[in-house]
């Protein structure tokens, strides 16, 4: 019996006053249906009892990994549940979420064009190696073919270059480009009147494509990446764990090429690889030359060559001591320019209060003053710790020549690494034992303990790059192989006669 059914014996019964029997021939029903029916004051379906599910089971494994990860996609659960013998399939899995779940909002399907539209947007992906990280996530709107890259913030100079990359990886540009409010395209936005970012509208003029902002508290209005976002989140970040920032994007490579581009797209059902392939050639082709996207500082060196960006301090040459410098940063190193020339660059360091150094930005001001060798060297040892500072003093108390040794505890650290020659070093005190003989003898009872060879190698050694940058080679006048070769041919000519 149907909810019309029902309502309609209601109806007959206590507006129309028909009996119960009259209503039964009326309707053609048994006369127990329709005191059934009178006896309901609310309809409900007399449903048999729904037998067992195969996922009654993992349903406590289910909401423990909802607890942990919330916004986990079926497809991450049921990947989950399979390596627990779980024999159903993923349909079941999916109603059953669907019942626990909240129903999103619905929206009018917006159908755009190839080439002519892509969204982005910022993610927040987490902590990685104790540092907060964001996911950078741009999808092409017809083919939704997806670019990401996980960035440590969200500065400009991070958007730009996600930008860029995502460009080269699409071998061309989308005619317009739709994001939200953020501040690095829009800086303020007053009902229909938009104020964007100057830096970013020269970075959009360079490629050609037209940046459209959404409407304020309108995210619907960039659903598609918007959705991304959560795919991401869900499918790739979801259950996975990383070692690093490098380890992330590394991953996150390879699932963006053999999973996320690949699979059938819950919408078009079709592969993004595959729409994409319409798409590509109508985008807008990439420029001859791609736009400077670093993050550009004024900076003055100090008197120690050293510049400062973001608490850490990077070398210079010691030319260029107390002069106005410039700085260039992108995600990756530092580049210290004096005037369009550059002078420096080192790999850029994200840790707090850093010294960053290249020994060969002193190399003429060390050999200028030979007591700046041995300060030198000291500091190198006392940055092995607490300990090493110890062994120091016990050294200082024999009648061991300080800088000699320095010196050849500064080559053991540079051959053997600062772990092995401070566990040489813990050694050593224990038996008050103090010279640089002493330390080179335990490394190498150590290296043999672990099958290791017992020298690394000479300074030319491949193991040894810091040794082959800071090793000067004499540079020979070419005249001597010239006049080499010339005797070689005398001598041969006199041969033949």
């Amino acid at each position: 019996m149907n909810i019309e059914t029902w309502a309609y014996i209601r109806h007959l019964f206590l507006v129309e006053k028909l009996p119960k029997k009259a209503i039964a021939r009326k309707l053609g029903l048994d006369p127990k249906t329709v005191r059934n029916a009178l006896k309901k004051e609310n309809f409900s379906l007399n449903r048999a009892q729904k037998g067992a599910s195969k996922l009654d089971s993992f349903q406590p494994k289910i909401e423990e990994l909802l607890k942990a990860y919330p916004t986990l996609s079926a497809v991450r659960i049921y990947e989950e549940l399979k390596r627990l013998d779980y024999a159903g399939g993923i349909g079941i899995l999916r109603n059953y979420l669907r019942s626990i779940r909240k129903s999103p909002k619905a929206y009018l399907t917006i159908h755009t064009l190839p080439g002519e539209e892509a969204q982005v947007d910022w993610g927040y992906a987490g902590v990685i190696a104790h540092k907060r990280v964001y996911c950078f996530l741009m999808v092409l709107s017809f083919s939704r073919m997806l670019y990401l890259q996980f960035f440590p913030s969200q500065s400009m100079e991070h958007f730009m270059t996600g930008h860029l990359r995502a460009f080269n990886f699409f071998c061309g540009v989308p005619k317009s480009v739709r994001y939200d409010n953020l501040k690095s395209v829009v800086l303020s936005h007053i009902g229909s009147a938009i104020q964007f970012n100057p830096r970013f509208l020269d970075f959009s003029s360079h490629y050609l494509f037209d940046p459209v902002a959404c409407n304020l508290k309108s995210p619907h209005e960039k659903g598609r990446v918007e959705i991304g976002i959560r795919y991401v989140k869900r499918n790739f970040l979801g259950g996975r764990s990383f070692s690093s920032l490098a380890d992330c994007n590394n991953q996150a490579e390879l699932w963006r090429d053999h999973s996320a581009n690949c699979r059938i797209h819950g919408t078009t059902k079709k592969r993004p690889i595959d729409l994409f392939e319409r798409e590509k050639p109508l985008l807008i082709p990439l420029p001859q030359t791609s736009y400077d996207t670093r993050l550009v500082c004024g900076v003055k060196s100090t008197s120690q060559c050293l510049v400062r960006f973001e608490t850490n301090s990077y070398s210079v040459p010691f030319a260029y001591a107390r002069c106005q410098l410039t700085l260039k940063a992108d995600d990756t190193f530092v580049y210290v320019y004096e005037k369009d020339r550059l002078i420096a660059q080192h790999t850029r360091c994200y840790q707090k209060h850093t010294l960053i150094e290249d020994l060969n930005h002193y190399k003429g001001l060390l050999a200028s003053r030979p007591h700046a060798i041995y300060f030198r060297q000291r500091d190198t040892f006392f940055a092995l710790g607490q300990r090493a500072r110890l062994y120091f003093e016990g050294m200082a108390k024999t009648t061991l020549n300080l800088p000699h040794q320095l010196k050849k505890i500064t080559s053991l650290i540079e051959l053997y690494g600062k772990t092995e020659v401070l566990s040489a070093i813990e050694h050593a005190l224990n038996y008050q034992a103090f010279g640089h003989e002493y330390l080179s003898n335990i490394i190498l009872q150590n290296r043999r303990k672990r099958s290791l060879p017992e020298s690394t190698g000479p300074p030319c050694s491949k193991v040894n790059p810091e040794l082959i940058r800071s090793t000067f080679v004499e540079e020979r006048d070419l005249v001597i192989y010239d006049n080499h070769f010339k005797e070689k041919d005398t001598d041969h000519e006199d041969r033949e006669s």
